[in-house]
C-alpha cells in the first residue's frame, strides 16, 4: 500500500488532473438531473431518461479515466484496443444503468443507495482495469488488490452519498452537494485505481511470485469488487432493518398517540393520503386503515386544496369535506410541513366543527327570532321591512303591513297560567304561518302582538283577503293540554305608499288602525283612514293623563322579593304601577314607552328611586332594593347627584341599592354609559345588567363595563322545562358569570322544576311567582318582619339540633 499514496502524490502533469474534474463536473450534473427527472416520471419517459443518464455517466467516466491516465503516465501513449474499449464502455454503461434505475425507481433507503453507489463505482473501476489490461496485453496487469478494493469502497461511499443528497428535499441546494460528492467519487476511483497498478519494480516482483493475487487476471478484481458490492448492499440492508425497526417502534408509539387524540390526523403527499389515525377513519366513516391512498381532491373542495401543498409554518382554514354517502361535514383544518419516511409531506389535523356551526347558527337564529314561537322578532322585522320598502319604492309595487293583537289572550293567560299561554302563542304562530302565501312574512314583536308583511298583490284587496284568512284561522278553538280555549284577533292594515312611505310610518299607522279595530268590536280588521284615525290614536291623551297621574301621586311601586338558591330573602325589585281612574290598571309595557318618548320617565324614575330607598331604609332587615333605570334616565346629567341625594335623604347604605340598566343604554352611548357606571360604583351602588341574553347581548359588555350582577331574561327561564337550547344558554350564562365573579339572578321562576334546575346549575339569586309575587308598599314591612322571625326560628332550630348531636356524640365516646 506504500506505493498507493506515493503514486497519488507524484503526478507528472497536473493539467490532466484538472481535466478530470472538468470532465466529471458537467457529466455528473447532467446525470443527476436526469436521475431526478426519472424519479418524478414514469413509463416510457422514465426509461428514456434512465438510458440517457447511463450514457452520460459512462461517457463522463471514460473521459475522466483517459484524463487521469494521461496525468499519471504522461509518457505513455493512450491506445486502448477497440475490443477492450467496447468491453470497458459496456461494463460502465451497464453498471450505470443499473445504478440509476435503482436510485430512480427504488425507495430512498440505505440498501438501495449503497447498492446504486457501489454499482456506479464498480462500473468505473472495471472500466479502468479492462482498459489497462488491453493496453499491457499480452502481459498480465499487475495490481495491488487491497488498494483496488479500498479505492472502490471509497468511491462507492462518495457515490452513495451523492445519490442520497440528490434526493434530499430538506436541503436548500441538494444538487450542488451531490455533484461535489459525485465528482469526488469519480476522481477517487480514477486516480486511486491507476495508483493501485504496481510500478515496474513491484510488477517484476509480482511476476516472480506466481501465487500472489496481484499477478492474477483482472477477473479477480471483478469478483472481489462484486463481492464488495454485495457486502455493501448487505450493510445497507442491515442499516435499513435497524432504521425500520426503530421507525416501526416510533411509528407504533406515534400511532397510539395519534389514535388517542380526539382530532382526525392525516399525513399526505402530492394530494395522496399516506396515513391517518382512527379518528380520521371514523370521521370519513371508513374501515380502519382504509384511508391510505385516498385522493385529497375527493375529500375537499377545490378552493381548499391549498392546504395539501407543503408550506413554511402552519396554515389554518375552515371548509367542508365530503364523507361517505356524499355528506358534507364542516371541519377546521390545521396543516404544516413535515418529513415523513425521508421525504417532504404535510400533516393535517381535522376538527369536526358541525356542533360549533350548529351553535353559531342557533345563536344567529335566536338573535333574529322569538324564542317561544320561533317566529322572526322585532330585529329581523325591521330588516325585512326596510328591504321591502326599498324594493317597493324602486318597483312602485304596493306593500301592506298588518298589525295583529290577540283578543282574549290575557284572560287565557291569567286563567290557566303562563305555561298554557305560551302553548297558545305557539299554536297561534303555527296557524299564522299556514295563512301566509309566497313572499309573505310574519314576526312576533312582543306579548300577543304580531306583524305581517305582504310585499305584493293588488292592494288593498290582497291585504283584505289575508286579514280575513288570519281572523278565520285564529277564531277556531284551540286545544291547550285538554283545555278548550277560543280567542280572536284584531288587525290593523297600512298600505305603502298611500298610508306611509317609511317603515316607521307604516308600522305606526297600522298600529293606529289596529287600535280602531279593537275599539270597533274586536275580531275584525281595519285599514288606516287618515280622516278619522287621528281621533283614535290615544297616545297624546294617555300622555296627558300620565302627566296628571304624576302630579296627582297616582303612581305606585310594587316590590317583588328576590331570594338566594336556599330561599333566603335577599331583597326586592321595585316595579312601577299605574291604576287609571277609568281604565283601571294599565300595563307598564303600555305606559313606560309613552313616558320614555315624552321624557316623563325622568321624573318618574327619580320619584321611584327616592321612594324605593325610603321604603328599604324602614325595613327591619338590611335587605337590598333594586330600581330600574331607563336609557333616557341613565344618560341624563345629574343622575349621580340624584342617586346620592336619595341615599342621603333615606339613610339607606349605598351597598343595599342596586340599579338595573338595559343594553339599550350601552348601544346609545357606550363611552358616556361607562363613565356614569364608574361614578355610580364610586358611590358604592351595585350595577346590574337587566334582561341579559336578549336583544343585542354581547360578551364584550361584561368585559368593558363593571357589572356586579346580571339578570337572565324570563323568556329563557320559562323554557327550561322543555327546551334544551334554553337549558344550555342558562347553564352557559351561569358558568361564565361564575368565572367572571359576577352574580346571576334568574327572573320569571314560576314552577318547581324551573327552581330545581336553577339550583342544580348554581344560580345565585331567584325571582318569580314561584317564590313571591309583587307586594304593595304597605305589605313589605310585615313580610320582611315575618320572614326575619321565621328565619331566626329556623336558625335557632338548626343550632339546637347541632348541639343535641354533639352531646350524643360525646355520650357515645364516653
Amino acid at each position: 500500500m506504500s506505493h498507493l499514496l506515493a503514486d497519488l502524490t507524484s503526478y507528472h502533469d497536473p493539467y490532466w488532473a484538472i481535466l478530470v474534474l472538468l470532465a466529471a463536473v458537467p457529466g455528473m450534473t447532467v446525470m443527476l438531473n436526469l436521475l431526478h427527472g426519472a424519479h418524478r416520471s414514469s413509463g416510457r419517459r422514465r426509461a428514456i431518461l434512465l438510458i440517457l443518464g447511463a450514457i452520460v455517466s459512462a461517457a463522463a467516466n471514460w473521459g475522466a479515466f483517459l484524463a487521469s491516465l494521461k496525468s499519471a503516465y504522461p509518457q505513455i501513449e493512450v491506445a486502448v484496443p477497440l475490443g477492450h474499449t467496447v468491453a470497458a464502455l459496456a461494463t460502465s454503461f451497464t453498471c450505470s444503468l443499473l445504478a440509476v434505475r435503482i436510485a430512480a425507481i427504488g425507495r430512498r433507503s440505505g440498501r438501495n443507495v449503497l447498492l446504486a453507489g457501489s454499482l456506479q463505482s464498480f462500473g468505473l473501476s472495471c472500466m479502468i482495469f479492462v482498459s489497462m489490461s488491453g493496453m499491457v496485453s499480452p502481459f498480465a496487469l499487475s495490481y495491488d488488490l487491497t488498494a483496488v478494493l479500498v479505492v472502490m469502497i471509497l468511491g462507492a461511499m462518495l457515490s452513495s452519498f451523492a445519490i442520497w443528497e440528490n434526493s434530499n428535499t430538506s436541503r436548500r441546494h441538494p444538487l450542488i452537494i451531490a455533484v461535489a460528492l459525485g465528482v469526488g467519487s469519480i476522481a477517487a476511483v480514477g486516480f486511486g485505481s491507476l495508483a493501485a497498478v504496481l510500478s515496474f519494480g513491484d510488477w517484476m516482483d509480482a511476476v516472480a511470485q506466481p501465487d500472489d493475487l496481484t499477478s492474477s487476471p483482472i477477473v479477480v478484481i471483478g469478483a472481489a469488487e462484486a463481492a464488495t458490492v454485495l457486502v455493501l448492499s448487505l450493510i445497507g440492508s442491515l442499516v435499513d432493518n435497524r432504521v425500520a425497526a426503530r421507525d416501526k417502534l416510533e411509528a407504533n408509539r406515534l400511532r397510539q398517540l395519534a389514535d388517542s387524540t380526539f382530532e382526525a390526523i392525516l399525513i399526505h403527499r402530492n394530494g395522496v393520503v399516506l396515513d391517518g389515525n382512527e379518528a380520521f377513519s371514523m370521521l370519513l366513516d371508513v374501515a380502519s386503515g382504509g384511508t391510505v391512498g385516498l385522493d385529497i381532491r375527493n375529500l375537499v373542495p377545490d378552493e381548499a386544496l391549498a392546504f395539501a401543498m407543503p408550506l413554511a409554518g402552519s396554515r389554518r382554514q375552515e371548509c367542508e369535506i365530503r364523507v361517505r354517502g356524499g355528506e358534507r361535514l364542516p371541519v377546521e383544518m390545521l396543516s404544516r410541513s413535515i418529513t415523513y419516511r425521508g421525504e417532504a409531506a404535510v400533516v393535517t389535523a381535522l376538527r369536526d366543527i358541525s356542533e360549533r356551526r350548529a351553535s353559531e347558527a342557533r345563536v344567529r337564529f335566536l338573535a333574529h327570532h322569538d324564542l317561544l314561537t320561533e317566529l322572526p322578532n322585532r330585529v329581523l322585522l325591521k330588516e325585512r321591512l326596510d328591504d321591502a320598502v326599498a324594493i317597493a319604492t324602486a318597483t312602485d309595487v304596493p306593500l301592506a303591513v298588518l298589525c295583529l293583537d290577540l283578543d282574549g289572550f290575557k284572560l287565557v293567560n291569567d286563567t290557566f297560567g303562563h305555561a298554557i299561554g305560551d302553548e297558545l302563542l305557539q299554536q297561534v304562530a303555527v296557524r299564522l304561518r299556514a295563512c301566509l302565501g309566497p313572499g309573505e312574512f310574519v314576526a312576533r314583536i312582543g306579548g300577543d302582538e304580531f306583524v305581517i308583511l305582504q310585499p305584493s298583490g293588488a292592494q288593498s284587496a290582497a291585504a283584505s283577503d289575508l286579514a280575513q284568512r288570519v281572523i278565520a284561522a285564529l277564531s277556531a278553538a284551540f286545544d291547550l293540554q285538554g283545555r278548550r280555549a277560543c280567542i280572536g284577533t284584531s288587525i290593523g292594515v297600512a298600505v305603502f305608499p298611500s298610508d306611509g312611505d317609511t317603515p316607521a310610518s307604516l308600522l305606526k299607522r297600522a298600529d293606529i288602525a289596529l287600535y280602531r279595530a279593537k275599539h270597533g268590536g274586536r275580531g275584525c280588521f281595519r285599514f288606516f283612514d287618515a280622516e278619522i284615525d287621528h281621533e283614535v290614536d290615544d297616545r297624546p291623551q294617555l300622555e296627558r293623563e300620565l302627566q296628571s297621574a304624576i302630579a296627582g301621586n297616582e303612581l305606585a311601586l310594587a316590590y317583588q322579593p328576590i331570594f338566594d338558591r336556599d330561599e333566603k330573602l335577599l331583597g326586592f325589585e321595585a316595579l312601577m304601577r299605574w291604576t287609571h281612574p277609568t281604565l283601571g290598571p294599565i300595563s307598564p309595557a303600555r305606559f313606560i314607552p309613552i313616558a320614555e318618548e315624552s321624557k316623563l320617565i325622568v321624573h318618574m324614575g327619580e320619584w321611584a328611586l327616592r321612594k324605593a330607598c325610603r321604603t328599604a331604609a324602614d325595613w327591619p332587615l338590611p335587605l337590598r332594593i333594586a330600581v330600574n333605570l331607563s336609557p333616557i334616565q341613565m344618560l341624563q346629567k345629574g343622575l349621580c347627584s340624584t342617586v346620592e341625594a336619595a341615599l342621603n335623604e333615606s339613610g339607606l347604605p349605598p351597598e343595599q341599592l342596586e340599579l338595573e340598566i338595559t343594553e339599550g343604554v350601552l348601544l346609545q352611548d357606550a363611552d358616556a354609559a361607562n363613565s356614569i357606571i364608574g361614578q355610580l360604583r364610586a358611590l358604592g351602588v351595585r350595577i346590574v345588567l337587566d334582561d341579559f341574553g336578549t336583544g343585542y347581548s354581547s360578551l364584550s359588555y361584561l368585559h368593558r363595563f363593571q357589572f356586579q350582577k346580571l339578570k337572565i331574561d324570563r323568556s329563557f327561564v320559562q323554557r327550561l322545562s322543555d327546551d334544551r337550547n334554553a337549558q344550555a344558554i342558562v347553564k352557559a350564562i351561569i358558568s361564565m358569570s361564575r368565572d367572571l365573579g359576577i352574580a346571576v339572578t334568574a327572573e320569571g321562576v314560576e314552577t318547581a322544576e324551573q327552581l330545581q334546575q336553577l339550583r342544580l346549575q348554581g344560580c345565585d339569586e331567584l325571582q318569580g311567582y314561584r317564590l313571591g309575587r309583587p307586594l304593595p308598599h304597605d305589605e313589605t314591612g310585615a313580610f320582611v318582619a315575618r320572614y326575619g322571625t321565621e328565619a331566626a326560628l329556623a336558625q335557632l332550630q338548626t343550632l339546637r339540633e347541632r348541639m343535641a348531636s354533639e352531646v350524643e356524640q360525646r355520650r357515645l365516646a364516653n
